[in-house]
């Protein structure tokens, strides 16, 4: 039998390789010592120091109300077609409304040659609802509380409006409908509440 030869058998080829991948890891321990790195830059060495772009806000939202002040106390919402009174009925008696009163009162408005004035419906009201908007303009003037209405509107205006929804029910006093313009949330209320509320009158213009 043959012996074999010098450097040629399973053995040897192993140690070669074992050879082989501890220069490589030494050649690698080596270069991240000396700063070398994998791209010849260490991690570790000293960078400039990160700089920022300057801020630049994001424009203002835009309101989705399109209101146009038609110079006659009405104003129109060219994107709905519906026409409001520019005064609510907190900005033109000084006092809030009731549910019944709040009908009666519209029904008998003739702003701007009109005779066809009516209560809002619930989602009518949301389109005058104009979270873009914080203005003061409420009938006691409070600053912790600005309503989310364009500044065509009158000033001294109520802090909810009546919606003709209601429900027919067995009780006499229950219920309707009514938007909050301070933080955009409906409410079911009697009929004979009224504290800060009160009717905000619209027709269809076109």
């Amino acid at each position: 039998m043959t012996p074999p030869k010098p450097g040629k058998g399973p053995a040897a080829v192993k140690g070669r390789r074992a050879a082989v991948f501890a220069a490589l890891c030494l050649s690698l321990w080596v270069s991240v010592l000396s700063g070398a790195g994998f791209a010849g830059e260490s991690p570790y060495a000293p960078r400039e120091p990160f700089a920022a772009e300057p801020y630049v806000p994001p424009p203002p939202p835009e309101s989705k109300a399109l209101l146009t002040d038609n110079g006659d106390g009405t104003l129109t919402d060219t994107g709905t077609g519906l026409m409001w009174t520019q005064k609510d009925s907190y900005a033109d008696l000084g006092k809030c409304l009731n549910w019944r009163e709040s009908r009666e009162y519209v029904k008998g408005l003739r702003t701007g040659g009109h005779d066809d004035w009516r209560m809002p419906a619930l989602k009518e009201l949301y389109t005058i609802y104009d979270d873009t908007k914080e203005n003061v303009m409420g009938w006691d003037h409070d600053k912790e509380n600005p309503l989310h209405l364009d500044e065509k509107f009158a000033d001294g205006a109520a802090y909810w409006y009546w919606a003709e929804d209601h429900e027919e029910t067995r009780f006499h006093d229950c219920c309707a409908l009514s938007l909050y313009f301070v933080q955009g949330f409906s409410n079911l209320r009697v009929f004979s509440m009224c504290a800060n509320g009160g009717a905000r009158a619209v027709r269809n213009a076109r």
